[in-house]
């Protein structure tokens, strides 16, 4: 497990090399790829593919929020490229994968995990942007 989070933050810097995210940031954009892959994997095997991607993108979205308050920059020069380890790669491939293999069963298996990742990471960064939009509402009145 701990090979897998450490290949996930590896592959987070790369990417962000190549988004040309700044070096300032590029220690909290990895810091936030350890979260995210660190959560996501440990949650994985026993809540499955949704909640695990939930809750490590809600996690990561309150880290981004509070390090972007810090460091003075937009949330999603953080958030984006710290998104990284969540994403759905390998279940993505397997669906077209088996799509053009005529394969139904694995397909709507693959299929069906794709989906509940893209859903968990969506609903995960809405549940936290708007926790966090509430909050500032109720600080500045």
């Amino acid at each position: 497990m701990i090979l897998e989070i450490v290949c996930c933050v590896l592959g987070t810097a790369a990417f962000a090399i190549m988004m040309k995210v700044p070096q300032r940031i590029l220690i909290f954009v990895l810091t936030g790829a350890a979260i995210t892959a660190s959560i996501e994997r440990l949650l994985f095997h026993y809540y499955g593919e949704f909640l695990s991607c939930l809750i490590a993108m809600i996690c990561l979205s309150f880290f981004c929020e509070l390090m972007a308050r810090v460091l003075k920059k937009p949330t999603t020069v953080i958030l984006m490229p710290s998104t990284i380890p969540l994403l759905p790669g390998s279940s993505i491939y397997y669906t077209m994968f088996y799509a053009i293999q005529n394969n139904t069963q694995l397909f709507s298996q693959y299929a069906k995990a794709t989906l509940l990742s893209g859903l968990g990471i969506a609903l995960g960064a809405v549940i936290s942007s708007t926790i966090v939009k509430m909050i500032t509402s109720l600080k500045g009145k």
